[in-house]
């Protein structure tokens, strides 16, 4: 049986598709679900003032009548004072149950690395939970390095008294 996997530049016809594998994913690496607003999202990907880029993968085997949504990848744009160069940061990655190992996220990847290329970008950088075995031996077939560091976040209250701290 032969597989096509074909990846393209998420659409605004996408939303409902992106939402739910959004959720997925969260509900994969046991986050809470439903949080993401539509309208936020949409503004974020669509918008006038636009700064996350999407692609979704399309996958389909012989016999099938139409292609399945595979997976998605979110990313924006980044910068690494570390060798003064623009690149990508990859917000998500997530390929539906039914179609890992199968080259989905190999082809997303590569995407969104074309994507940060044509944009003058060097570069693609993510973290990953550090219990998502699975996908850290993948990023480590690709040749990705994996740097010790911790990520931080702010959310919530503590952003909110962050951001309006003054002198």
């Amino acid at each position: 049986m032969t597989l096509t996997v074909a990846v393209r530049a998420a659409a605004p016809q996408d939303l409902k598709l992106l939402v739910a594998m959004c959720d997925a994913l969260n509900a994969h690496s046991g986050l809470r679900t439903g949080q993401l607003d539509p309208k936020q999202f949409r503004a974020a990907m669509f918008g006038k003032s636009a700064f996350v880029f999407g692609d979704i993968a399309f996958a389909m085997e012989d016999g099938d009548r139409r292609p399945s949504p595979a997976g998605y990848a979110l990313t924006h744009d980044s910068f690494t004072t570390d060798y003064g160069e623009r690149g990508m940061y990859l917000i998500d990655l997530y390929v539906e149950p039914a179609w890992r190992r199968a080259g989905v996220g190999r082809k997303l990847l590569a995407a969104a690395a074309a994507r940060s290329k044509a944009r003058g970008g060097t570069h693609l950088w993510w973290a990953s939970m550090t219990n998502n075995y699975q996908a850290r031996r993948f990023y480590s077939s690709i040749g990705a390095g994996d740097e010790k560091l911790h990520s931080h976040s702010l959310f919530g209250r503590p952003f909110e008294r962050l951001a309006s701290f003054s002198d």
